[in-house]
């Protein structure tokens, strides 16, 4: 909601892939870009790329997509609408992706080192392009993992969040939760005092020192930008996270290597995604499950890994048991 981003793209996946638990967070998020977007909302630049909301470090990052290219124009790419007729996710070809600002990659380091877990960063940066729309009041946050399900219970209903992930999924024992904060629109940060004043204080200070360029400073937050739980068993993981759009929508760029089939599980359109990445290491694939929850206005995903990987049967199966317990 207000910074552009892109996510750690970068990292060496190829180390990644020895490690069953990493590399999903790598593959799903990371390696994949989406955006969500709304009136007024500008893209942040954290750690994925949003017109809506940011998603932080955390594998909250989830909703991030590859989709498969066709030959189809945009308006013919898979398309989830809400019972109004309102487009809520739409695919898009990757050249039509925006472009990641990369001097975030130059700085960041130094904002997780400043905050501890769990806090939000405001921060600006002299002398960056500002995206148009954009403000040079930026965010950033910090990872917190909640590895006790009554503390992540409690921290969903503190945060104001409307979605409350369940503490087992399919038989898989909750293993550990995140959360990232929703951050202000630019129409928010522009008419609060609150944040004009923080944005005042930051630029005196890079009035003050110019032997750097990165001036920050943590702020509290109250409402969540969406959740993420990790489960296990006997060695197998799943990974389920939710995005609230709060109003906005996603737009998924699809790209080579995966098969998209749009489904119906429980009477919702689902979309279940084959992703082939023989360039990671030979043989290599995933799979996962996306929906749109109307009643919360969340973005869901959905994917299995490590040891012993569901089925693609079984995947939805367990998707329909969580829709059924609300999601």
């Amino acid at each position: 909601m207000g910074r552009e981003g892109i996510s750690h793209e970068y990292q060496d996946i190829r180390s990644e892939a020895a490690c069953g638990e990493q590399l999903p967070s790598i593959e799903v998020t990371g390696q994949v870009m989406a955006r969500v977007r709304g009136l007024e909302r500008v893209q942040n630049r954290g750690t994925v790329r949003f017109g809506n909301k940011t998603a932080a470090t955390l594998g909250m990052l989830i909703l991030l997509l590859m989709i498969t290219v066709t030959a189809y124009a945009a308006s013919e790419y898979i398309q989830i609408r809400n019972k109004a007729g309102a487009v809520k996710v739409q695919h898009f070809a990757p050249d039509l992706k925006p472009k990641g600002v990369a001097a975030y990659y130059e700085y960041e380091w130094k904002l997780m080192d400043f905050a501890k877990p769990g806090e939000q960063i405001a921060f600006y940066f002299r002398g960056e392009p500002i995206p148009e729309g954009g403000s040079p009041l930026q965010f950033a946050y910090k990872e917190q993992r909640i590895t006790e399900y009554s503390a992540f219970l409690e921290q969903m209903n503190r945060k104001n969040s409307p979605v409350i992930l369940p503490e087992t999924a399919g038989g898989y024992a909750f293993k550990y939760g995140t959360m990232h904060p929703r951050y202000p629109t630019k129409s928010e940060r522009d008419s609060s005092p609150f944040y004009r004043q923080i944005l005042s204080e930051l630029i005196n200070e890079a009035k003050q020192d110019q032997k750097r360029n990165l001036f920050m400073k943590v702020v509290p937050w109250t409402e969540a930008g969406g959740v993420q739980a990790k489960y296990t068993r006997q060695g197998a993981f799943i990974d389920l996270s939710a995005t609230l759009l709060h109003g906005g929508d996603v737009q998924v760029y699809q790209e080579p290597g995966n098969k998209p089939e749009k489904l119906k599980v429980e009477g919702r359109d689902i979309v279940y995604n084959y992703v082939d990445r023989p360039d990671v290491k030979p043989g290599f694939s995933y799979h996962y499950l996306t929906w749109y929850n109307e009643v919360q206005d969340a973005y869901y995903m959905l994917t299995t890994y490590g040891d012993r990987i569901l089925t693609k049967e079984q995947l939805l199966k367990l998707a329909g048991e969580l829709m059924k317990g609300g999601l």
